[in-house]
């Protein structure tokens, strides 16, 4: 089992991208997309046992963790842009793509738009759209954990994420506290990710909601959806429409919320593994 990965920098659109890259750039490879708020490490724990069967890349996506904020904002169809040129500039296509969050919306647009560069696509608890509950739900989250008056150490970073989210796996909080925040210049340890990326769960991404509902139905590759039981972002329903919508799409449930891949990594993990696995080229 392979520990070891390199941080990678590339230039895209004039924007300085942060990647992670684990394992061996002959085999196929498998893009990991994270979700809203957090950064590429979140994946450090599955990219590590992929690593060993696959070439893993795990993309910062604009505003997140340690790529440049986005003065031209966020939307859907920019990160979706973003994504096509670092697949083209890193010459990796097809991908096994894997999306958790925002990072779904982000792989629905970018299969939807080009399905020809991924080979497979798992869909980690969200959708075109959330729930009704759900999208006020992760619109206090976010602006809760995105407006922080900031930590004085990380102990005190731990203590808080540990409030937030006590049934994460410790590794998880961990990951949290190394690589979701930056030192200030007041000392203060604050967020890395971009204020204005709370504004993607307001008003002003319906329009991306309608475009993604579209782009769903062009979603002919093997399609894994994952969804937790107690989830505050997508429901049943949601999951439904889901299915209905994408040409090739499956599902499985998880006895959790929302970061079940979190909270159930070893289930996660033996899902993602056995659906790769099963679309080998």
């Amino acid at each position: 089992m392979s520990n070891d990965f390199q941080d990678g920098w590339i230039v895209l659109d004039g924007l300085n991208f942060h990647y992670t890259e684990w394992g061996n750039p002959a085999k196929p490879t498998v893009l990991m997309l994270h979700g809203l708020n957090v950064q590429c490490h979140t994946w450090d724990p599955f990219a590590r046992q992929l690593a060993d069967r696959y070439h893993v890349l795990c993309l910062d996506l604009r505003g997140h963790g340690d790529s440049d904020w986005a003065r031209t904002g966020y939307r859907v169809r920019s990160f979706a842009r973003d994504v096509h040129h670092f697949i083209d500039a890193m010459g990796v296509g097809p991908v096994h793509l894997v999306g958790h969050s925002n990072g779904v919306r982000v792989g629905i647009a970018v299969a939807g738009e080009k399905p020809e560069t991924i080979r497979t696509l798992a869909l980690s608890d969200a959708g075109p759209s959330n729930s009704p509950e759900g999208a006020v739900a992760m619109r206090d989250f976010i602006q809760g954990t995105t407006n922080l008056k900031g930590f004085r150490n990380e102990a005190e970073a731990r203590e808080f994420y540990l409030g937030y989210h006590p049934e994460w796996t410790e590794e998880f909080i961990d990951l949290h506290v190394k690589y979701q925040l930056r030192k200030n210049w007041a000392g203060k340890l604050v967020p890395k990710a971009d204020p204005d990326l709370q504004w993607i769960t307001g008003s002003i991404s319906l329009p991306d909601v309608k475009y993604l509902w579209k782009m769903a139905k062009n979603l002919t590759m093997p399609t894994q959806i994952m969804a937790g039981r107690t989830s505050n972002v997508i429901d049943a329903d949601v999951v439904d429409k889901m299915v209905a919508t994408m040409p090739n799409a499956k599902v499985e449930w998880y006895d959790a919320g929302h970061y079940f891949l979190r909270e159930l990594p070893d289930q996660f993990m033996a899902t993602l593994n056995a659906f790769l696995s099963e679309h080998e080229a």
